[in-house]
C-alpha cells in the first residue's frame, strides 16, 4: 500500500523530470499569453482576447504530460487606448482560464475566473492588480496503474478524484515598451489527500513568478524584445528563462529562450490582420534525461474580438 501511495503522491506533487519539482504546468508560450502565469493581465488589451493552446511534453517518453488550455479576457468600461496623448480613466478586466493536463494515470484540471483593476499612472504607464479564483481537480485512473501480479492495492479503492479551491494574485506594470509582472499562484496552500486510508497528504505549494520585458525599436519595421521569467517554489532552487524575440512590423516574431538546467527553446509566431494569432515553440532538452525524449512542442492560436468602443490593435506583450 505504501508503495502505491508514494507513486500517486510523486505523480501528483512532483514533476519528476524537473530538477525543480514544480507543480504548475510548464509553458514555453507564456510570452504569447501572459494570462497563463499572471491574472493581472486580464483586460490589458484593446479587444476581447481568446486563445487555445496545446503542449506535448517530452515527446517519445511514455506517460509524459500532455497539456491543453484556453484563456479569455476582455476590458470592461475601457473608453480609449491606454497609450494616447491624454491619461485615460481606470477600467476593469474580466476573463477566465481553463486547463487540463494528462500525465500517465493522473489527470489534472483547473477552472478559474479572473478579474483585474487597471489604474493609469500617466498617459503612458498603467498598473493593474488581478486575481484568479476557481478550483483544481486531480483524478487518478485506477485502470492505468500497474500493480505487481496484477493485484490492486487496497489503498486505491476505485478511481481517485480530489477537488480543491484555488486562487492566485498578481500585479502588472506596463507601457508600450515595458512590462513588469509579479504573481503568486496556489496562494491557499491547500492540502490534498491522495488515497483512501493514507496518512500522507500532498500540498499545493505557492509558486512565485517574476517577469519583465522591454521593447527596443531598431527601425520602423524591426524591434527586439529581451525578457526574463524567474520562478520560485520553496524549497526548490530558483528556475529562470532568458528570452529574446525579434519582431517585424508587429506581425511576425521569432526568437529563442534558455531555461536553466532544462531546455533551449525555439519560438515563432505571427498575427494576421490584427485578428488571428498563431504561435509555436519547440523545446530541445538539455537535462540529464534528454536521451529518453525528443523534446517538447507547443502550439497556440488566438483571436482578437473587436469591441465597439475601441479600434482593433495588436498586443504589446508577446
Amino acid at each position: 500500500m505504501k508503495k502505491v501511495v508514494l507513486i500517486i503522491t510523486c505523480t501528483l506533487f512532483v514533476n519528476i523530470s524537473h530538477v525543480f519539482a514544480q507543480q504548475e504546468s510548464q509553458y514555453s508560450m507564456y510570452m504569447f499569453n501572459q494570462l497563463l502565469i499572471n491574472p493581472a493581465v486580464t483586460g490589458t488589451e484593446d479587444y476581447m482576447d481568446a486563445k487555445l493552446g496545446y503542449r506535448a511534453q517530452w515527446i517519445g517518453l511514455e506517460g509524459a504530460p500532455r497539456n491543453f488550455y484556453g484563456t479569455f479576457h476582455t476590458p470592461i468600461k475601457k473608453l480609449k487606448s491606454e497609450f494616447d496623448d491624454v491619461k485615460p480613466l481606470a477600467w476593469h478586466g474580466l476573463g477566465g482560464f481553463a486547463t487540463g493536463e494528462l500525465t500517465g494515470p493522473l489527470s489534472k484540471y483547473k477552472l478559474y475566473g479572473s478579474y483585474a483593476y487597471h489604474l493609469p499612472l500617466s498617459n503612458t504607464m498603467v498598473l493593474s492588480l488581478g486575481t484568479f479564483l476557481g478550483v483544481q481537480n486531480y483524478y487518478v485512473n485506477r485502470d492505468r496503474l500497474d500493480f505487481k501480479d496484477n493485484t490492486a492495492d487496497a489503498a486505491v479503492n476505485g478511481n481517485v478524484s480530489v477537488i480543491t479551491p484555488d486562487g492566485s494574485v498578481g500585479g502588472w506594470l506596463y507601457s508600450r515598451q515595458l512590462y513588469v509582472g509579479l504573481s503568486i499562484l496556489q496562494i491557499f496552500n491547500n492540502k490534498v489527500k491522495v488515497a483512501d486510508g493514507s496518512n500522507p497528504e500532498g500540498k499545493l505549494n505557492r509558486h512565485y513568478f517574476f517577469t519583465a520585458g522591454y521593447k527596443i525599436k531598431l527601425d520602423d519595421r524591426w524591434a527586439v524584445v529581451p525578457s526574463v521569467l524567474i520562478k520560485g517554489l520553496s524549497p526548490a532552487p530558483v528556475q529562470f528563462d532568458i528570452n529574446a524575440k525579434l519582431r517585424y512590423q508587429d506581425r511576425i516574431w521569432f526568437g529563442a529562450s534558455y531555461r536553466n538546467q532544462d531546455a533551449i527553446i525555439a519560438l515563432l509566431g505571427m498575427t494576421i490582420d490584427n485578428k488571428v494569432d498563431i504561435g509555436m515553440s519547440y523545446d530541445i532538452s538539455i537535462a540529464k534525461f534528454r536521451k529518453y525524449n525528443s523534446g517538447s512542442f507547443e502550439v497556440l492560436v488566438g483571436y482578437h474580438i473587436p469591441t465597439k468602443k475601441l479600434a482593433p490593435s495588436h498586443s504589446y506583450f508577446w
